[in-house]
């Protein structure tokens, strides 16, 4: 599906104070905002299970993008589905994500990805003047290695 930037960029969100560096809790306005070639963005709900089991594991994904140098071509985003901006920056706080935490209380980012249940992992590639999804997995605790293999630029 090919969403143009000006749709991903959608503000009226919780405010986050003007954060909006890398572990912080953003808001929807900063929803890809990125010179990067593919987002990654991690679906999450702050009282799911195997999303939390998920976290360390997207992390991990991080943490490779970063040491392998690829840090300024890929971008991460985590975005709660159906979360305040409290329950975001919880979960951003509880673990220790390293890349801006959104919240999506009205499902505004999520519902542009289907319906879905979280924990949900994807990956977007820019095409022309927007995104397209070419990766999607429900399964985030996969190998950082495998799915690198599968989003890298």
């Amino acid at each position: 599906m090919m969403l143009g930037a000006a749709v991903l960029l959608v503000a009226g969100c919780a405010s986050d104070g003007g954060a909006g560096a890398t572990g912080s809790t953003a808001s929807q306005a900063q929803f890809l905002r990125t010179n990067a070639d593919v987002a990654v963005v991690d679906f999450f709900d702050m009282y799911c299970h195997s999303c939390q089991t998920a976290a360390p594991h997207v992390n991990d994904l991080h943490a490779l993008v970063q040491k392998r140098g690829l840090g300024s071509r890929i971008a991460f985003y985590a975005v709660g589905w159906g979360n305040t901006a409290m329950e975001a920056d919880l979960y951003r706080t509880r673990f220790d994500v390293p890349f801006p935490v959104i919240p999506d209380r009205d499902l505004t980012i999520s519902s542009r990805y289907g319906k879905f249940r979280p924990p949900l992992l994807i990956a977007l590639r820019r095409e022309g003047g927007g995104w397209k999804e070419f990766y999607r997995t429900t399964d985030p605790t996969a190998s950082p290695e495998a799915i690198l293999d599968k989003i890298r630029p």
